[in-house]
């Protein structure tokens, strides 16, 4: 079994609980990914991931195709 990291991702342009939910989705649908989390009131997306399968630039770019940005 493979270890497991976090990351906390600050998320700019998220305004409402449908913007949480893509990026929410965007992050949980990457391959490697145990959690995510996204709390909108903090403006935070918080991972749990395997680091042999993703790196922070996979969260930004999923995070970006879905139409936001990762401060």
């Amino acid at each position: 079994m493979s270890k497991t990291e976090k990351i906390e991702l600050k998320i700019a342009g998220m305004v409402c609980a449908g913007c949480s939910a893509a990026v929410e989705r965007a992050l949980s649908g990457l391959d490697g990914v145990s959690s995510a989390r996204v709390v909108l009131d903090q403006k935070t997306a918080y991972v749990e991931y395997d680091p042999a399968k993703l790196a922070e630039q996979d969260f930004k770019k999923a995070v970006e195709a879905a139409g936001y940005k990762v401060e």
